[in-house]
């Protein structure tokens, strides 16, 4: 089956916090979701929060049950949200 590639805009420090104020290291993350169904290392956390790998629809979703988090929560503001918000 091909891969789908995830097209929003995906924020992986967003990701970082999410993690850190979960109180996961990058390979319990990677192991919590890869215990939940979907496969995932460490390197794909490190890379992820990096910026330098957009997860794939199914590693979206296993972070997002994972920290049990919005999946707003993981992707960048739009400018015109952020404009709203400073008003």
């Amino acid at each position: 089956m091909p891969r789908t590639v995830l097209r929003l805009p995906f924020d992986g420090k967003r990701l970082r916090v999410a993690r850190e104020d979960a109180g996961h290291t990058q390979q319990e993350l990677a192991n919590l979701c890869t215990n939940q169904g979907t496969p995932v290392s460490r390197f794909q956390v490190v890379r992820a929060e990096s910026g330098k790998y957009m997860p794939q629809p199914e590693v979206f979703d296993a972070f997002v049950a994972v920290l049990n988090i919005d999946p707003d929560d993981l992707l960048t503001p739009r400018e015109a949200d952020v404009r709203e918000c400073a008003r």
